[in-house]
């Protein structure tokens, strides 16, 4: 009896796996890492990028990382993960963090007036009574804009009244409206944290993001300063030419501050704006990781420092105001809701030279996702640039996403 039992109850098993595997939605496969290197080989032929590093992470694990293309393709040198690659405005996030720790050391406040810090007047022509602060600088908010009106294009000088005239700042350095009334991207405005950190903190700024930030999150191949790094290993820069389809090679790499270090006459607290604290930071791509794997766990380092105070993280990752459609911009960084559907993400892009890359972050989810890419067309899909948004959207599918 207890035999016929046993049989009826395996029947009985047997019977409902087969009725359910019938029913139930075939379960999908994950692509091999063949095959997802293929794709993304396809992904670079489409849009015309030369050389391209990515690396997808979740908690503390690596879940991929490769590299694909050309470091420098005139030279036949193939890329590897631990080449050079200039991030352009992902910097961004360095100089804010570097800003907030001084700010916490009592030596600067986000309420300053730039006027203060900077030595010479900065204020809207039109609206001089209102102070343009530090936190308007880091949030893009100061009415400040990107001019090309002037040979003084990166200097702080492009808005110093004692160099430039009224009109000629009206015309290129400000728009038309009040300081703290609207957002509009300004990288020359973010470039005199150089110089302000310099002043705050009486240290190069290209040594203080070293030594205070870089180090204590183990970063060990990046830094402003080319002259410090191994230049067989920076990545090769190549713009796109629409017009008849070329890329183009691109000098990322312009040795500005190092050669007054040469001369000996850089000057601190005058002379920081040269390094690009909004775009001039270089790093390889595992370095990257560790960099945003510290932004996504408040700023606390995998060794346990922590770089900024709670209540500046909180600062960091507020937003000041929006910005584009699907984004709002905080101090350095930004969300990103168009990349991954339904995900709201945290983090930076970046484009110079050629280059477009971005580093984002979930920070609930504990995962975050990196692409650098040497060159690219100017397509988009979602406002996001196709390269990585399609490798983002690739990678998210096969590690991230649950299997249905």
């Amino acid at each position: 009896m207890k035999n016929v039992f046993l049989r009826l109850v395996t029947f009985i098993i047997g019977f409902s796996a087969l009725v359910f595997a019938g029913t139930a939605p075939a379960r999908a496969q994950r692509l091999s890492g063949a095959q997802i290197a293929d794709s993304i080989r396809t992904y670079m032929e489409e849009c015309r990028t030369m050389g391209l590093a990515t690396a997808l992470f979740k908690d503390n694990d690596i879940l991929y990382m490769n590299a694909f293309g050309w470091r420098d393709k005139k030279g036949g040198d193939k890329l590897e993960v631990t080449d050079i690659f200039k991030i352009a405005s992902m910097s961004k996030s360095f100089s804010a963090v570097s800003i907030l720790q001084l700010v916490d050391q009592g030596k600067l406040s986000l309420e300053d007036d730039v006027s203060d810090l900077m030595g010479f007047t900065v204020r809207h022509p039109k609206w001089p009574d209102i102070p343009i602060t530090l936190r308007m600088l880091l949030s893009h908010t100061s009415s400040m804009k990107d001019g090309n009106g002037n040979s003084r294009y990166w200097s702080p000088d492009w808005v110093n009244p004692t160099v430039m005239p009224v009109d000629s700042m009206l015309q290129h350095a400000f728009y038309d409206y009040a300081p703290g009334q609207g957002y509009n991207y300004c990288n020359r405005g973010f470039n005199m944290l150089g110089n302000i950190i310099e002043r705050a903190s009486g240290e190069r700024f290209d040594d203080y993001v070293r030594h205070h930030v870089l180090d204590p999150v183990g970063v060990g191949v990046a830094g402003y300063n080319v002259d410090s790094l191994d230049a067989d290993r920076l990545v090769t820069m190549y713009g796109y030419r629409k017009s008849d389809d070329k890329l183009l090679r691109n000098n990322a790499y312009v040795r500005k501050n190092e050669k007054k270090l040469e001369e000996g006459t850089y000057v601190i607290g005058e002379d920081g704006w040269g390094w690009s604290p909004t775009g001039g930071m270089k790093i390889i791509l595992p370095d990257l990781v560790k960099w945003l794997k510290c932004l996504r766990d408040s700023c606390i380092t995998a060794s346990g420092v922590r770089l900024i105070s709670p209540e500046s993280y909180r600062k960091l990752r507020t937003p000041v105001t929006p910005a584009d459609p699907g984004t709002l911009y905080c101090l350095g960084t930004r969300t990103e809701t168009r990349l991954i559907a339904g995900k709201t993400l945290y983090g930076h892009t970046g484009s110079l030279h050629g280059y477009k890359g971005c580093m984002f972050v979930h920070p609930e989810e504990g995962w975050g996702f990196i692409c650098l890419c040497s060159s690219t067309k100017l397509d988009k899909i979602n406002e996001v640039y196709q390269i990585y948004y399609k490798v983002a959207n690739l990678l998210y599918e096969q590690y991230i996403k649950p299997i249905e």
